[in-house]
């Protein structure tokens, strides 16, 4: 069984940045959620992958995630104790388990700005940054979704992709080859 922390803040187990309906896709062991911020302990051997590089399917991560439909703005503050190869989180954004997007900060030596988009199968763009804690956002307009990072006193566009329909969105963080680590968003809002 799951441990799950509650405060006196804290709201509905399902209600999170004013808006009920949030689910696990895959529940971490322990988290908590305010108003506006969600802590959890990401799982070990966890990911979000698919077919590229002669992998299979991985759809096992951590995302608490909440259904949109049209335009929407998903902002936070990400922060994660990453230590081991591929250690991951940020904002993800869901229509399936064959198309999806996840962006945020992954650990391959250094930390790196990061976004895998999945249609059907996975690719991965990434970038240097200087890590964690760093504010992101992911915005969809007329089905065109951005992602930004908040660097150097400005937000910076870093990967725009087509997902047009009903998704899902909210944080999440993976472990593909470590042994877990505790992760957050804060500062977070939600609109359109």
């Amino acid at each position: 069984m799951c441990a799950v922390l509650f405060t006196a803040k804290m709201l509905r187990m399902d209600e999170f940045l004013g808006r009920p309906g949030w689910r696990w896709i895959v529940e971490p062991p322990s988290w908590a959620a305010e108003r506006d911020a969600l802590t959890w302990r990401c799982r070990a051997q966890t990911d979000f992958w698919r077919v590229t590089e002669g992998q299979g399917a991985r759809h096992d991560g951590q995302a608490y995630v909440v259904p949109v439909d049209g335009d929407f703005r998903l902002e936070g503050i990400a922060e994660a104790t990453l230590a081991d190869r591929y250690d991951q989180a940020g904002l993800f954004v869901e229509s399936d388990e064959r198309r999806w997007l996840k962006l945020g900060v992954e650990l391959d030596g250094s930390p790196w700005l990061s976004a895998v988009h999945t249609n059907q199968a996975s690719d991965w763009s990434r970038e240097p940054t200087p890590g964690l804690p760093l504010r992101l956002a992911v915005e969809r307009r007329d089905d065109t979704v951005t992602c930004s990072a908040h660097l150097e006193g400005a937000w910076r566009l870093f990967r725009i992709l087509h997902l047009p329909g009903p998704v899902s969105v909210g944080p999440y963080s993976c472990a593909p080859e470590g042994g877990g680590f505790e992760s957050s968003l804060r500062d977070a809002s939600l609109a359109g």
